[in-house]
């Protein structure tokens, strides 16, 4: 079976009703019911802890046809007190899906804190004489997500979605992508002005990024590596003409980083079917192919940047150019990190530039709202060289630190990344008690800020816009879906919802829901299934 990346499932069909519809609902539903309710106790696996019963309208969205396979597993509790208002199977390990990015996130606030910032220095490395050094320059990569994109100088990461569209990092996987809202060279021309206001005017060597900060980490959407511009991906805007002609293609950020061409050809009608390829004949050639409906309007798509290192020099050595600095390296050149000093042999006296990041709540926000895999396996790595490791995979220790120290069951956490693929499991029962946990924290109010919101923000933003229940519900989606080979069916391994809500009285409540095992006929079927 060919695994379905969650964005995937709320790609199309934007304001359709959708199994994370669908959980919400049930939330809701369930829990304006809450009434009554019992004392938390057990949380062991097998103890079944039901408590409660669903009202009439949540119990007819569970048994719609494609449910009556799957199996629904939730636990509801008041906030202040910890009563459990609402339970069924909570104790019973589900795949976490993204709701595991609430531990990745929340473990880098705990051990790194919510307001701290990340620097990306600079450094000559050679000897500056009449405005010429003679040496290389080396920018330091430090695993700034954002590198002064997304309006992060307002503080602001987490914007680039609303009730329609979806954010440019899955750009490949759906055509109502947009590009977020800011510079993305902002960061590297700030250090570029650094730069040449130091007084350097000519380099003589090469320019290097030094991207040695982690091992490279084998993520969900590629290799997850500590530099990032533009989230390492060239938006490609693709303008219809008229039918019959070919569409024309744009990239942003304009750089000589590629070259593209269009093979899109403009048809009748809206229907869009985009895909991107690089010519393996001509390096730094792309090529555009697919077709665009004459009344679609422009349209977005990406390419995944395979070298980042290599792409931000030549970005940077652009910057540079542009601050009025002459380079005689070759821009289009590959990153040559043998040029570069021992790790840590930088001398502070030699640094020329610095970049600080938004404060690492907005990258977790980010994370949260776009559910951003690449950003959540960056901040594990970040983790990992906190506890002095450059094995992203250690970044898994101080989570768990984080979840004993929560008071959750060992046995009953199984993470194994940062963004929760599959196995990563938890009960509901326990996610629930942590996410209670993390509200009594300094660092709560940032977590529960920085969840996508129901019919408002983020993953939840094209859902419930007509619903009671919109902007009182703020939680993290997780998908696992699954292609059935052979046929068209789609196959749920889990679809959650794990976060906070506000009833009509003011009743602040934490809640996980889970139904895993529903199957859908096929992928149209499953993205406009109606609550």
């Amino acid at each position: 079976m060919d695994s379905l990346r969650e964005s995937s499932i709320l790609v199309i069909v934007p304001k359709r009703l959708s199994p994370v519809t669908a959980l919400v609902l049930v939330a809701a539903l369930a829990l304006a019911g809450c009434t009554s309710g019992a004392d938390a106790t057990s949380t062991l696996p097998g103890d079944s802890g039901t408590v409660g019963s669903l009202p009439a309208a949540a119990q007819k969205i569970m048994d719609k046809a494609p449910y009556r396979s799957a199996r629904w597993s939730y636990s509801v509790t008041d906030l202040k007190t910890g009563k459990v208002l609402l339970a069924n199977h909570p104790s019973e390990m589900v795949f976490t899906a993204s709701t595991a990015k609430q531990f990745t996130v929340s473990a880098t606030y705990d051990a790194m804190g919510s307001t701290t910032t990340l620097t990306t220095p600079v450094y000559a490395t050679g000897p500056v004489a009449d405005g010429v050094l003679n040496g290389n320059l080396a920018l330091v990569a430090s695993g700034d997500l954002t590198m002064g994109g997304r309006n992060a100088a307002e503080g602001r990461a987490d914007d680039s979605f609303s009730s329609n569209s979806i954010d440019h990092v899955y750009g490949d996987l759906g055509t109502n992508a947009v590009k977020p809202p800011g510079d993305p060279l902002a960061g590297l021309n700030d250090l570029a002005k650094q730069v040449a206001a130091k007084g350097i005017h000519q380099i003589s060597g090469n320019v290097l990024i030094d991207d040695r900060l982690w091992e490279v980490y084998a993520g969900g959407e590629g290799k997850v590596q500590p530099m990032f511009v533009n989230d390492n991906v060239l938006d490609l805007t693709v303008t219809p003409g008229a039918s019959g002609a070919t569409a024309a293609v744009a990239a942003s950020p304009v750089t000589a980083a590629y070259r593209v061409s269009s093979e899109v050809k403009t048809e009748a009608g809206s229907d869009v079917s985009l895909s991107v390829a690089a010519d393996p004949n001509q390096p730094g050639q792309l090529i555009v192919s697919g077709s665009i409906g004459a009344d679609a309007g422009p349209r977005q798509t990406i390419y995944r940047i395979p070298d980042p290192a290599s792409w931000a020099r030549t970005l940077f050595i652009e910057a540079l150019q542009r601050a009025g600095v002459s380079i005689t390296a070759d821009p289009l050149a590959a990153n040559s990190p043998a040029e570069l000093p021992a790790k840590g042999g930088y001398l502070p006296a030699d640094e020329v530039a610095t970049f600080t990041s938004p404060p690492l709540s907005a990258f977790g926000s980010l994370i949260l709202k776009t559910s951003y895999n690449t950003g959540a396996n960056t901040l594990l790595c970040l983790l990992a060289v906190h506890e002095g490791s450059t094995d992203c995979a250690d970044g898994l220790k101080p989570i768990r630190a984080m979840t004993d120290k929560a008071g959750l069951s060992p046995d009953a956490i199984v993470l194994i990344d940062g963004q929760g693929a599959d196995p990563a499991s938890v009960p509901p029962a326990q996610m629930v008690k942590f996410l209670r946990w993390t509200q009594n924290q300094s660092w709560g109010a940032a977590l529960k800020s920085g969840q996508p919101v129901f019919g408002e923000s983020g993953s939840l933003a094209s859902n419930g816009a007509d619903s009671p229940a919109k902007g009182k519900i703020q939680a993290k989606t997780g998908t696992s879906a699954h292609s059935v080979i052979g046929t068209d069916r789609i196959l749920y391994n889990v679809q959650r919802l794990a976060g906070f809500m506000t009833t009509a009285n003011g009743h602040k409540l934490v809640f996980d829901i889970a139904m895993n095992g529903g199957v859908y006929p096929d992928l149209p079927s499953a993205l406009k299934q109606s609550g």
